[in-house]
């Protein structure tokens, strides 16, 4: 990787040499729009059928159930506002369920909604990030029209009970919206397994170009279009189509799809090797939920009397590339809303560092990129408390 070791791949991944061969054509020499009647929109139509054909493979869905559109937050926004367009046409419940750990791009259509008089209700999380499925249970009633979690959280890794809510929405025919960007490429999707209404994934989390998204709809589930046009993707995502990003998130599905296992053992392996040794120092604890119930790869940490901000900036100078809280959060001086909603104190929460592996990083330098990220957590937290004066006999 060059001079620095990169280590933030929650907040984004490269491109992919794979991905970046298959797109490029789509730029110069097969420029057709896939509208066209003639030869060059065929050659991109077909392009863009195959890549949804990809797509759809990587979540076990059918290619009719797969829209692409600009990016993940355009997929949460479209997904929760558009079903909610499409209960106030047919005057059934208001009443939305999330939690308060969810992706901002989540968080903002909830926040939206309940201007417009629908009742949001937040599950509690556990210490660890995880649901209560009693409490979910619980909050529905006759009028709960739509479930909205994320698989798996940026800021800590935590993995929900998914399949579980999967099946109390079903039972009660209510919609279930999840956030999934964090999943393709660590762990199995499989929409003919698991009864999710509707799913997001942002291509740039796989090792695809930034500005693609995905949005899977269940075939039966009705989501209204928040934009109007031209009625490109079966109406809901008007606007002719970014083919070459389209072909890219294809490309890179099909390698998520095909390299699972591979790519999942490996994550674990960087994974446990980065918990064991920044954990090896009391000030450093690990938030979240232990292994079993986190996203492969996936690292986050508090640093007794440590900044977030400061740990990120004094690991860059040293050559190592992390975060701190969400690199799509503005305003990063602002706790983590995560942290804050598992019950962690704001004094512990802006001490917070996420370190997250990906497919390109090897053990040896997740080993170098440890010892130094544990020299500089430790003289952080030794500066907050400094070893007492010895005392005068």
């Amino acid at each position: 990787m060059g001079s620095f070791i990169y280590l933030d791949n929650s907040a984004t991944t490269k491109c992919r040499e794979e991905v970046m061969d298959a797109m490029q054509p789509y730029f110069c020499d097969k420029w057709g729009n896939p509208s066209s009647l003639h030869r060059l929109g065929f050659q991109s139509r077909k392009a863009l059928n195959h890549a949804r054909e990809q797509a759809a493979q990587l979540v076990g869905a059918h290619p009719e159930e797969i829209y692409f559109t600009p990016c993940g937050t355009y997929s949460n926004n479209a997904a929760l506002l558009g079903r909610a367009q499409y209960i106030e046409q047919n005057g059934l419940g208001k009443h939305l369920i999330t939690t308060c750990i969810e992706h901002n791009s989540s968080l903002g259509p909830a926040k939206h909604l309940q201007s417009r008089g629908w009742k949001v209700s937040h599950l509690h999380v556990s210490d660890e990030g995880i649901v209560d499925l009693d409490e979910l249970k619980k909050l529905i009633t006759d009028e709960t029209s739509i479930i909205s979690l994320m698989w798996a959280n940026n800021e800590v890794g935590t993995v929900q009970p998914v399949a579980e809510i999967a099946e109390i929405a079903a039972a009660r025919n209510i919609f279930f919206h999840s956030d999934a960007i964090q999943v393709p490429g660590k762990l199995k999707i499989d929409m003919s397994a698991v009864p999710v209404s509707s799913l997001s994934l942002s291509g740039h989390k796989f090792y695809a170009p930034k500005g693609i998204g995905i949005l899977y709809v269940r075939k039966g589930m009705e989501i209204a279009p928040i934009l109007f046009g031209g009625g490109q993707e079966q109406g809901i995502f008007p606007g002719t189509e970014s083919l070459s990003n389209i072909v890219a998130v294809g490309a890179a599905a099909e390698l998520a799809h095909s390299e699972l296992t591979e790519n999942y053992d490996h994550l674990r392996t960087l994974q446990r090797l980065l918990i064991d040794k920044l954990t090896s120092h009391s000030a450093v604890r690990l938030t979240g939920a232990p292994i079993k119930h986190r996203l492969p790869g996936h690292v986050s940490v508090i640093v007794d009397g440590s900044v977030g901000e400061q740990l990120v900036l004094e690991a860059d100078l040293k050559g190592v590339c992390i975060s701190s809280v969400s690199a799509c959060k503005q305003a990063a001086q602002d706790p983590s809303h995560v942290l804050a909603c598992m019950g962690l104190p704001r004094e512990q929460v802006i001490g917070s560092a996420r370190i997250t592996a990906g497919r390109f990083n090897t053990v040896e330098e997740c080993e170098k990129a440890a010892e130094i990220l544990l020299k500089i957590f430790t003289k952080r937290a030794s500066t907050a408390n400094p070893a007492p004066a010895p005392a005068i006999v």
